[in-house]
């Protein structure tokens, strides 16, 4: 009995970890945000950058639906309703996970502003080599929820690669482009 159990409770500690702990660092994230003024002011100071960014990830989050649009026509029939039911999934998770990714980067941002030049936390091997290059402060790197990115964003990223490679690469271009226009533009 107690084998049974084992791998239902350590399946249960997974999705706790992964799923959950992700959703309530979300609410922990929004609630920063109406209590940090130094998160809210930079957020609303910058709102037009903020809008324009998060349009852009609604895009990429298109993006990832059209990798299952695409791959509809070669589906067996019997799939074809289960994967239009998986359609409204992926756009909000991919548009969520990009969403709290996103504030948790410019959490960071402001927090960063706030504290003068003493760093928050450590930055990512990308914003170290954009700082070099572009002269661009990128910033620490945000907290991922790798799990969900993973089922969300990169796995129906790569189906898309795989139907529709120019819309990848446009998602791809997107993903890239937008952290280093918003660092351009938020100087």
């Amino acid at each position: 009995m107690s084998v049974l159990t084992q791998p239902t409770a350590a399946l249960n500690r997974l999705s706790r970890y992964f799923v959950i702990d992700t959703f309530e660092e979300a609410l922990d994230l929004l609630r920063r945000y109406r209590e940090v003024d130094s998160f809210n002011a930079y957020v609303n100071e910058r709102a037009l950058l903020v809008i324009a960014s998060v349009l852009v990830q609604f895009l990429i989050g298109i993006g990832c639906v059209m990798s299952i649009v695409t791959l509809l026509p070669d589906v067996h029939w019997l799939l074809v309703l289960p994967v239009l039911l998986c359609i409204p999934l992926v756009l909000a998770g991919a548009f969520l996970v990009q969403t709290y990714v996103f504030f948790s980067w410019i959490e960071g941002r402001s927090m960063e502003r706030a504290l003068g030049s003493r760093r928050i936390r450590k930055r990512g091997k990308f914003a170290g080599w954009i700082e070099k290059h572009c002269h661009l402060d990128i910033g620490p790197s945000p907290r991922v929820p790798w799990v969900l990115s993973t089922l969300l964003l990169f796995a129906p990223f790569l189906l898309l690669a795989y139907s529709w490679l120019p819309a990848a690469g446009a998602v791809l271009g997107l993903g890239i482009l937008m952290p280093i226009v918003y660092a351009a533009l938020d100087r």
